[in-house]
């Protein structure tokens, strides 16, 4: 990872305001959220997460893309604005993917039980990450 510019919290809650889990939170809520997220660089060819290996954060892309493989086959190819890792947090299971990073990375950084206890705190979250997991199903994500 290579070290550069951060985001201020005004950026990242900006910035979390686009991302779908997150939309409906309030401003405040999302300084808070910003303020546990860590901002995180991955380079080409680096694994975020490898198939059968616990889940200790989920990451939201900022900026790059990667891939997500199954068995070795690319399911998908995902980029800025979205939320990798958040099925597994939510029973702190292994992933199920592996995530392999394409083009530079820039992501912001949320441990799984910082996760988990904003989900017990916001229905609404709760309602989104729902949304996210159907979405994902009906895509075959």
């Amino acid at each position: 990872m290579t070290e550069e510019q951060r985001l201020s919290t005004v950026e990242k809650v900006l910035f979390l305001k686009s991302v779908g889990i997150f939309a409906h939170a309030a401003i405040e809520e999302l300084g808070r959220i910003a303020m546990l997220m860590q901002e995180v660089r991955f380079e080409p060819g680096e694994t975020i997460y490898s198939e059968g290996t616990p889940i200790d954060s989920i990451h939201v892309i900022v900026q790059g893309r990667v891939t997500v493989q199954s068995g070795g086959r690319v399911v998908r190819e995902v980029g800025e604005h979205h939320v990798v890792g958040a099925l597994a947090a939510l029973d702190r299971g292994v992933a199920s993917r592996t995530v392999t990073v394409l083009e530079p990375v820039h992501a912001l950084k949320l441990s799984v039980p910082d996760f988990q206890d904003l989900l017990a705190a916001d229905f609404d979250l709760v309602k989104a990450v729902f949304r996210l997991v159907a979405e994902q199903i009906r895509t075959g994500f």
